[in-house]
């Protein structure tokens, strides 16, 4: 893209027509030009931010603008520390009913493809004043905490967190059960009568941790899933914080009509 400012003109010859619009919005065009004339295929990487502006004839900042906008639209995926990348549509479309309590490694593997557990870590700690209220229990209290990121397919969809009574659920235990999923592993326990789940769901962006572990920007919009277990005498057995990928994760709520007496 060339700005009217370096247009040089012959005595003479016809002054090109002057592009008024906002810098921004031609850089936008100027960007979906290039994606979809053919250069650049669905899942090539980008050149580096320099080069690319250099290319567009715009400043880095304004490219970093126009950037962000298409991220937002799913028109290109940005990978910290990678790269960027022309989006490409991912077959990898997990889907769910929130009134289901089953694993990520269930629903998954139904689709007939593979998972596995990355950054795993089991440990017993003093439970932090967040996590001792969401388990309702004194702070302090040890706790048995396991953390991993989840990937499906070679893609990094999860990271994961989970929390449990040491006094019930110890490292040791967790360390001899796990195959990758703590409900799983809990749903083998037949002393501890695992009944339902209460769930919340919402939008956050990722921090630098999630972002690392997800391979994805700073920033970048998650869906934050934070559920608590029951025993079937209302006891909280567990408390989970994961974060997802929203492009592989599509989850619903059949909602079902209230019949009066």
């Amino acid at each position: 893209m060339t700005s009217p400012s370096s247009e040089t003109n012959s005595p003479g010859a016809s002054k090109p027509k002057l592009d008024n619009r906002p810098l921004h919005i031609r850089a936008e065009e100027a960007l979906a030009a290039l994606l979809e004339g053919g250069t650049y295929q669905p899942g090539d990487q980008l050149p580096p931010e320099p080069e690319l502006a250099q290319q567009l004839g715009i400043s880095r900042a304004t490219l970093r603008e126009v950037m962000r906008a298409f991220e937002e639209r799913g028109l290109i995926t940005r990978r910290h520390g990678v790269g960027t990348f022309v989006h490409q549509a991912s077959p990898l479309v997990i889907e769910s009913g929130l009134e289901t309590l089953e694993s990520v490694d269930t629903l998954v593997r139904r689709r007939g493809l593979s998972i596995e557990t990355r950054d795993l870590h089991i440990e017993e700690r003093p439970a932090p004043r967040s996590l001792a209220l969401a388990l309702g229990v004194p702070a302090g209290t040890r706790l048995t905490t396991v953390t991993r990121t989840k990937v499906a397919a070679g893609q990094p969809v999860a990271t994961m967190m989970d929390a449990l009574p040491a006094s019930l659920v110890s490292a040791g235990d967790v360390w001899a059960g796990f195959r990758g999923s703590v409900l799983d592993y809990l749903l083998t326990r037949s002393d501890l009568a695992l009944a339902h789940a209460r769930a919340s769901i919402l939008p956050v962006c990722a921090g630098e941790q999630q972002a690392a572990q997800l391979e994805v920007a700073p920033g970048t919009v998650l869906l934050l899933l934070e559920e608590t277990l029951y025993t079937t005498t209302g006891q909280v057995i567990g408390f989970s914080r994961n974060y997802f990928v929203p492009e592989f994760f599509k989850f619903h709520v059949v909602r079902r009509i209230q019949r009066k007496p």
